[in-house]
């Protein structure tokens, strides 16, 4: 063989149609295969226009991006790391849950889960801003 053969040679171009399926199987494969979480919904009150005066006001229950919560007047303090006791709020009283705007969203649904488990209506509020509604004295 002569030296300028060898060069001369033409490159093949390879075809990338096997490669693709062959991922696109994988692909499938562990799409179907793999378990995901499962979902559950959370049950919580909107709020219902009504014609009749409501005798009292909601609770506003401010919840941090750390977890913790703490009621709008100040009066109620709850760690991050600590459970809401029942005798924290009545069994009929009605709260409104203005997460902060960094909380997450996992936080956001363990806490009403909690609220939901001690029996207490709960509907989501708006975003609350960092340090608002501290309570006026502090």
């Amino acid at each position: 063989m002569q030296p300028a053969a060898l060069y001369n040679r033409r490159s093949r171009k390879i075809s990338l149609t096997a490669l693709i399926d062959v991922v696109f199987i994988l692909l499938m494969f562990f799409m179907l295969t793999s378990t995901f979480s499962q979902w559950k919904a959370v049950d919580f009150h909107s709020p219902v226009s009504t014609d009749e005066p409501v005798d009292s006001q909601p609770l506003m229950l401010v919840l941090r991006a750390d977890g913790s919560m703490r009621l709008a007047d100040g009066s109620l303090e709850i760690g991050a790391t600590q459970d809401v006791s029942p005798a924290a709020f009545a069994a009929d009283s009605t709260l409104i849950l203005l997460p902060e705007a960094d909380t997450r969203v996992q936080l956001i649904i363990s806490r009403l889960e909690e609220l939901k488990r001690l029996g207490v209506a709960v509907t989501m509020g708006g975003v609350a801003s960092p340090g608002a509604n501290e309570g006026g004295g502090r």
